[in-house]
């Protein structure tokens, strides 16, 4: 009993002798020459981010990470490689500038990183010890901030509209605050100021994130004052009415209207002026209405003009719709908002008649004229032809007369009851590292909350098209089908003959792997995975998880962790093609191109699963899961098992208290308030020694590896 007491003292002991205070580097010259007590110490950044800066590299040096060294003056390498040392999983793996690299702990003396590197070139290695990743790259001294000033609108404050390069706006240091002082503006109410403070005239350093807004309430005549503390990056602004202003009648008995109409693209001083009915209609005929990139033309009004392009200080003249982006339809009024609103209405591209009555509150527009779009290139990707959403694979449409069409090969991929098809208007470069990246902006698909179901009843019905970027794709059964997508009002159909015999897939029945931050697997490694167990009777897929919450986002305590599945692992690594062989076996959530956040309200309930080459991921907090898939369904349930890993004690962190209760517990076998669940560190179905090992291993390393 004594002995094991005294296992259990060093096991503490070594916690509290290596808790990651330093972390070093340790190589050959310039780091240290491989003694395991001369390696160089990295800084320590906070938040468990450390970096080391070095222009000593010439050629090739290779090394691996510590977090500590032994004590010399002779070398001990059995200490070294027991205890501290980080590396790779196989020696020599050369490390490129700018990628992110997972290391791991290792007993291993034959293992470490090669990097090239040029002499007198400043590198910058950083290790984060929350991911145990680390990446190698080109060093930029920071850029020292020696002046400020501001820059925004109206151009009648600052002399220029948001130009970075004024030095008639820099800022003097005034009692420890960096201060600019404009005094005498005459403001008219309705007017918006909006600025930013700018270090070294660089819109790089700029400050707040968002424009800082003040908007005039009284006209009259002010005195300004703009502050900025550059320590802590916060701006202040005091505006002193010193004298009222005038009335002001924003009728002019002009009107003008500004924004995508006849070549304005909201230029200030060059309104389209309308012809005046009576005291107060006014029209335009044949205004051409112009596309602003998000498929609709934006307008407003003014009674008045500014002097030149960047003036836009006429606040009170303007007029424009009760709502931003107010939708005006052919024909029908849409209703103006008070004097001084420049909320702007949008209406699809075209000519258009325009009548304004400003007594009756009203604006309309008649179509004369549909313009012909703009003749992009159009690919149809997905499930067909055997691209199998290859993101450098489509098939290209057809146009003519303002419809782009294409005759699909819809094909299921194995497990899938159905092929999905997308669009995009640009393909990826097949040598590109990040396709499915590029094309991002360039995606599109329907209206819909998930996959669009496609049914017999919908064939030639004309079914919306999203315009802000959607990813969702259109289910359809196998077949040939013909897909017109009209980009002017934003359709798209599917013609075709409806399948009379559907067969009904054979279930899948193979195996089914966790990709990610997941139990063992130490990361997004292709060749490795979490294997989930199959239940035959109702051909599902369970396994239990534990995320260690790899990922955790600065002010917040409990990290997080991401995975997807696939059908099949690769036999090689990541830097050998090994996603490539998996691509066509992936699966994972159906989401507009970000993680997936499983929230709490989530759980238990049945989640969408889609196929796709690069899929994105669950992203899930911190502790254990029960997993259930249905691969024949693509639903995925969630539920969350109540213990974390290692958290023996349930405080909801795992540290050195959680072995003292384990010790205690294996000593005593009293198991008042703890987990037992949580207690089985190594996951064998015991409690004993091997988890109190496993746990310091945690402990040390902050992995389950």
């Amino acid at each position: 009993m004594k002995k094991l007491t005294l296992v259990f003292s060093l096991l503490i002991a070594l916690i509290g002798f290596n808790a990651n205070a330093a972390m070093y580097i340790v190589g050959n010259n310039p780091f240290g020459n491989w003694h395991t007590y001369a390696g160089v110490e990295m800084t320590d950044n906070g938040n468990g981010v450390y970096t080391y800066v070095t222009d000593q590299i010439g050629g090739t040096v290779w090394f691996v990470f510590a977090d500590a060294l032994t004590s010399g003056p002779n070398d001990d390498w059995n200490t070294f490689n027991g205890n501290y040392r980080y590396g790779p999983l196989t020696s020599g793996q050369q490390v490129s500038p700018g990628v992110e690299y997972t290391t791991q702990k290792s007993t291993n003396g034959n293992v470490s990183y090669s990097f090239a590197g040029t002499l007198g070139e400043p590198y910058q290695f950083t290790f984060d010890t929350n991911t145990m990743t680390f990446k190698v790259e080109g060093y930029v001294a920071p850029v020292i901030l020696t002046e400020y000033s501001v820059a925004g609108t109206p151009a009648s404050i600052f002399g220029a509209e948001w130009s970075d390069t004024n030095t008639e706006t820099d800022m003097t240091l005034v009692n420890g605050l960096y201060t600019w002082v404009k005094n005498g503006v005459e403001l008219t109410n309705g007017t918006t100021i909006a600025f930013k403070i700018v270090g070294n005239h660089d819109w790089g350093y700029a400050w707040p994130e968002d424009n800082y807004i003040y908007d005039v309430t009284e006209s009259g005549t002010y005195n300004l004052t703009f502050t900025f503390n550059a320590d802590t990056h916060e701006v202040g602004f005091n505006a002193e009415k010193i004298q009222d202003g005038p009335e002001v009648d924003p009728i002019t008995g002009d009107l003008f209207i500004l924004g995508q109409v006849n070549g304005n693209n909201w230029n200030p001083s060059t309104g389209i002026e309308m012809a005046t009915v009576d005291e107060d209609v006014y029209t335009l005929t044949d205004a051409t209405f112009s596309d602003s990139g998000d498929g609709y033309a934006w307008f407003s009004f003014t009674s008045k003009l500014g002097e030149n392009a960047d003036d836009w200080g006429f606040a009170p003249y303007r007029r424009g719709a009760m709502e931003d982006g107010t939708l005006v339809e052919d024909g029908v009024n849409a209703v103006l908002n008070e004097w001084g609103t420049d909320y702007a209405f949008k209406v699809l591209p075209g000519t258009y008649d325009v009548e304004v009555g400003l007594s009756s509150d009203y604006v309309k527009l008649t179509l004369k004229e549909t313009p012909e779009p703009v003749v992009d290139d159009i690919y149809v990707f997905g499930d067909l032809n055997n691209y199998a959403w290859d993101p450098t694979q489509g098939l290209q449409m057809t146009y003519n007369e303002g419809i782009y069409t294409a005759e699909v090969n819809a094909t299921m991929r194995e497990g899938v009851d159905k092929a999905y098809i997308g669009f995009t208007k640009k393909l990826a470069d097949p040598e590109s590292e990040t396709p499915w990246d590029d094309i991002a902006a360039f995606r599109f698909g329907p209206v819909s909350e998930g996959a669009f179901e496609m049914t017999e009843e919908l064939l030639g019905v004309e079914c919306d098209l999203a315009t802000d970027g959607s990813y969702e794709s259109i289910a359809l059964p196998e077949g040939t089908w013909t897909v017109t997508v009209d980009m002017v009002n934003h359709k798209f159909t599917v013609n075709g003959t409806w399948p009379t015999d559907t067969v009904t897939p054979e279930p899948y029945t193979g195996d089914v792997y966790i990709l990610g931050e997941v139990n063992d697997n130490g990361g997004w490694f292709p060749n490795i995975g979490a294997k989930m167990t199959r239940d035959e009777e109702n051909n599902v897929y369970t396994l239990r998880i534990t995320t260690a919450g790899e990922n955790v986002n600065e002010g917040e305590e409990i990290g997080y962790s991401y995975f997807s599945f696939t059908k099949q692992l690769a036999e090689n690594d990541w830097e050998n093609g090994g996603w490539d062989e998996i691509t066509g076996y992936r699966f994972g959530a159906v989401t507009d191109g970000n993680p997936f956040d499983v929230t709490e309200e989530m759980l238990g309930t049945e989640l969408s699963l889609v196929m796709a080459a690069e899929p994105m991921a669950f992203k899930i907090p911190a502790g254990t899961w029960d997993l259930t898939l249905s691969v024949d369904n693509m639903k995925l349930v969630i539920n969350k098992v109540n213990f974390m890993r290692g958290d023996v004690d349930m405080d909801g962190v795992v540290g050195i208290s959680d072995v003292t209760r384990l010790v205690d517990y294996i000593l005593s076998k009293d198991a008042t308030d703890m987990s037992l669940e949580a207690a089985d560190a190594d996951m064998d179905g015991e409690i004993g020694i091997a988890d109190v090992t496993k746990l310091v291993d945690f402990i040390l390393s902050k992995s389950w590896d």
